[in-house]
């Protein structure tokens, strides 16, 4: 057989790293989803999977390799890209970055990351915005919130802000103001930016959904800032949560350039807390009216009334005697109308019950006699029954005695003697035992007929 030529596994992979690096440019711009990430608190590296899915069916990746930004790089990307999109690379992200092909004998491929592109990341969390709008539209839940009627008055206020936020200061300053007003708020504490925005504005709906029946409306305010700082209001979860929420949400987000999704689906969108202060105020300001307008409304109502009520009453006075004399008239023909009435009533009720009296007299007296011929009859039938029983027993009896007056006479002591026993008697009572008979006793044998005198030998 002849001999195999081979080399060695470090030897292919060196080979294929030196057709990697001279075959392959240095810099590729490429579009993945991050996988996995993990930064070198140490050494300032920061390392990464990245992967490409099929965009039909999410669950499947078409490719993947490991990534690795140094530090000196990552040192300038972090903040860079921070500072354009408001977020942190983390995982599920997608991007555009510039990398450079690596191969290792010992470590395999993968890419070292040199640049990357904030405003790929950006258009990807528009069209995620997109879905998000479309997907509340497919739920059905995109009006729910807009169909509430905001109450009237307007003045017991639940409040999502961040507390040391000076959207919030403002708020407050600007309903301050207007001390005849006397609204009730209450702030729960939330974090309005970042990754854990939504789930603690989540949080704090769910703590005034326990207690809604204390509020009129739900104000969700916060500060300006770029639009990448506010993607915890176009997330699906909060969104859905402020679409479906019971009592009407006000937004004052405080950015005037577009609005978020929860700006969309609440009840009413204004542009920045100090905003939204001033239309709670205005709402105010029309329900006073509205009660100034109804006040009027009902002082004329009311003079209106007591003019009329006068006029009235001067006119009944003029007519009172008039109206007196014909009021008793009318009521003297009434009553006797009524007291006619009322005794030709009484004669036909008396007669009613007379011979309703009569009926029942008649009947009960039937039932009486039926009542008497039945008992006749059925103490008659106890009786028959009460002889048969007492014949039937006194036969019963008169056999069982004479069955014991035969067994009487057939255990007496002169039927034993007559069958050929005989009894043997010692000071008149009989023995039973010759063991108890000593020598030179007298006893006395009896017979059916005769008796014998005999001392024991």
């Amino acid at each position: 057989m002849a001999e195999i030529e081979s080399i060695s596994l470090s030897e292919l992979l060196i080979s294929i790293k030196g057709i990697i690096a001279h075959g392959v440019e240095d810099l590729y711009w490429i579009r993945a989803e991050i996988s996995d990430i993990n930064e070198n608190s140490s050494q300032g590296h920061c390392y990464l999977e990245l992967v490409e899915k099929d965009e039909t069916i999410q669950s499947t990746i078409l490719a993947k390799c490991k990534a690795i930004i140094w530090a000196d790089t990552y040192h300038l990307i972090k903040p860079y890209f921070y500072k354009e999109t408001g977020q942190t690379l983390k995982t599920g992200m997608k991007i555009m970055v510039a990398v450079t092909p690596t191969f290792s004998e010992k470590f395999g491929f993968s890419c070292y990351i040199r640049d990357i592109e904030p405003s790929f990341t950006i258009g990807n969390l528009a069209i995620n915005k997109q879905k998000v709008i479309q997907q509340l539209h497919d739920d059905g839940i995109w009006d729910m919130n807009h169909s509430l009627k905001l109450p009237t008055p307007l003045r017991r206020i639940a409040i999502i802000s961040s507390k040391t936020a000076a959207g919030y200061g403002d708020f407050m300053d600007q309903l301050g103001k207007r001390k005849e007003f006397s609204f009730f708020t209450q702030i729960f504490p939330s974090i309005m930016q970042g990754d854990e925005a939504a789930a603690s504005i989540i949080d704090s709906l769910d703590k005034i959904y326990e207690e809604q029946e204390k509020y009129d409306a739900v104000v969700i305010i916060r500060g300006g800032g770029a639009t990448t700082d506010l993607l915890a209001f176009d997330e699906y979860d909060l969104a859905s949560c402020c679409a479906q929420f019971p009592l009407p949400i006000i937004t004052g987000i405080g950015h005037e350039r577009d609005n978020s999704v929860v700006d969309m689906v609440a009840n009413t969108r204004c542009k920045t807390p100090t905003a939204v202060a001033e239309f709670i105020i205005k709402r105010m300001e029309e329900t006073v009216s509205q009660l100034d307008n109804l006040t009027e409304a009902l002082h004329d109502i009311i003079e209106e009334c007591i003019t009329q009520n006068r006029l009235r009453l001067k006119y009944l006075a003029s007519n009172l005697s008039l109206l007196t004399a014909n009021r008793m008239r009318d009521e003297h023909i009434f009553t006797e109308r009524i007291g006619n009435h009322l005794r030709s009533a009484i004669r036909t009720r008396i007669d009613e019950e007379r011979n309703y009296a009569k009926q029942q007299g008649e009947l009960l007296k039937n039932i009486l006699r039926e009542r008497l011929r039945d008992e006749a009859n059925y103490i008659s039938q106890i009786r028959g029954t009460l002889i048969q029983k007492l014949s039937t027993t006194i036969a019963e009896e008169r056999g069982r005695l004479q069955s014991k007056e035969v067994s009487a006479k057939l255990l007496s002591p002169d039927q034993i003697l007559k069958r050929g026993y005989s009894i043997t008697l010692k000071n008149g009572k009989a023995v039973k035992n010759a063991n108890a008979l000593k020598s030179g006793e007298k006893i006395t044998t009896l017979f059916a007929k005769g008796q014998i005198e005999s001392t024991v030998d």
